[in-house]
């Protein structure tokens, strides 16, 4: 928590936000891959990781922004506690000492090594009823894009802590409403993280008007934040009923900060704990080090390094539906594939059902990545498709690639493209200079295309 920053100004803006036209694509058009690699999404109240499989947090806040020489030291040891987010505390300068670019580009790496997802949070407009708070936040993440560009699959953006300090829904959602359509046209593709009104303790602003803030984003890829102290998580009733009233409009919830107590009085971790087990909702304690004096008790190490636990971070971590007990790795770190393309497209003959640009062409998959035991792998059903490689940056290449294995699985046909297969089709290995798109379609007959992935 941040001390309070007393609002001197109250303003309404008006944003014109543009609705993108959504083209369907069916039958004989190729849909360009879009797969669940691109990175986290939004299916009801449940969030999905770029593997497509259903990620809950479990991880702790880190406090860059005051304490920047100590970050990596406080992510190497909370890796150690089997967290798999991290949400970690940046500045636009408005309050504290701007992060930089290259710091933010760090920061991601640093959660990355560790396998951590990364939830990074501007926190200057803590508190605060301005809507040129709001905006500054926006500006610092549309001038930042480019570090999380490339990163939806291991970022989360948390646009602004606990803007909008009063108890007043309307206010709260009229300046997100405003401000997520402007993330969105800027080319930031990341999910987003909205903290409840009230400092994070006005859960009913969810409630009364989340659906139109969830709404507002083009990408509809939106999770909402409640910051469970005395008042948003004080008693038992409390907790459940908040929960309950969040999810309750259909989009999916997190438990951004909470802690075992706080000034005005106790806060019920048990039952914070246990309805996250039980709803599969993420949960992010507060916070790891470095509280002053009067916060102290919020520590949950005694030190950065992680030498030892303070009581709070000891039932955090190692307590009944704590970390340890419920955290599970994202996917994105573990799964031995890469998805590509994943749906249901007929193509009829010589047609492109999955067009995969590689990501020098700004698609999500780098030719990089290809190794001498990997291969390709696409389920399918109808005729055997054809897989294709695509260059024009080495001359105007389309060569079709010889299946080294066909099968059945999953109540489909299965056919899988080796290395040494695509490098004979191909004429060359130097794939990440040379190959620009992959398409998987028709020959003579049709072919319905259900998934496509790069196995290492």
């Amino acid at each position: 928590m941040t001390q309070m920053k007393t609002s001197l100004q109250t303003a309404v803006i008006r944003i014109a936000v543009m609705i993108a036209a959504v083209l369907v694509m069916t039958g004989i058009h190729p849909v360009t891959a879009k797969a669940a690699s691109d990175g986290f999404y939004v299916n009801g109240t449940t969030i999905y990781d770029a593997n497509g499989n259903p990620f809950v947090m479990r991880g702790i806040n880190v406090p860059h922004a005051w304490f920047p020489e100590q970050t990596k030291t406080a992510i190497d040891a909370i890796a150690k506690t089997d967290s798999n987010t991290v949400r970690i505390v940046v500045a636009d300068g408005e309050t504290y000492e701007r992060t930089t670019y290259e710091k933010l580009v760090q920061i991601i790496e640093w959660c990355k090594q560790n396998q951590m997802i990364c939830v990074l949070d501007v926190h200057d407009a803590t508190g605060s009823d301005s809507i040129d708070s709001l905006m500054n936040a926006v500006g610092y993440w549309i001038e930042m894009k480019n570090a999380l560009i490339g990163n939806e699959k291991y970022v989360i953006v948390n646009i602004a802590n606990e803007w909008h300090g009063a108890w007043d829904g309307a206010k709260w959602a009229e300046g997100y409403r405003a401000a997520i359509p402007m993330l969105r046209q800027a080319g930031i593709k990341n999910m987003l993280m909205v903290d409840c009104a009230g400092w994070g303790q006005y859960p009913d602003s969810i409630r009364d008007y989340g659906k139109s803030v969830f709404e507002s984003d083009p990408q509809k890829n939106v999770v909402f934040s409640i910051h469970m102290y005395e008042y948003a998580g004080g008693s038992a009733d409390t907790v459940k009923q908040n929960i309950n009233n969040a999810l309750g409009i259909g989009s999916p919830l997190v438990i951004g900060e909470f802690a075992h107590r706080h000034t005005d009085g106790d806060v019920d971790e048990d039952t914070i704990m246990s309805e996250c087990r039980i709803k599969n909702i993420g949960y992010l304690g507060w916070s790891w080090y470095g509280n002053n004096d009067k916060y102290a008790y919020l520590d949950i190490a005694t030190d950065w390094a992680g030498a030892g636990l303070t009581e709070w971070g000891n039932r955090l971590v190692n307590g009944v539906d704590g970390i340890r007990q419920t955290s599970q790795i994202c996917t994105v770190f573990s799964d031995p594939y890469i998805s590509l393309f994943w749906g249901e497209v007929t193509a009829q003959p010589w047609k492109q059902a999955v067009t995969i640009p590689m990501a020098k062409n700004g698609g999500s998959f780098s030719a990089a990545q290809m190794k001498p035991d990997g291969y390709f792998y696409v389920e399918y059903s109808g005729a055997e498709p054809e897989f294709i490689l695509q260059s024009w940056s080495d001359g105007d290449k389309w060569k079709v690639v010889r299946a080294s294995e066909t099968g059945t699985a999953n109540g489909h046909s299965f056919a899988k493209y080796s290395y040494q297969n695509c490098v004979q089709a191909f004429g060359t290995d130097n794939f990440e200079h040379t190959l620009d798109q992959i398409l998987v379609g028709a020959g003579e007959h049709a072919v319905t295309i259900y998934s496509v992935c790069y196995c290492k």
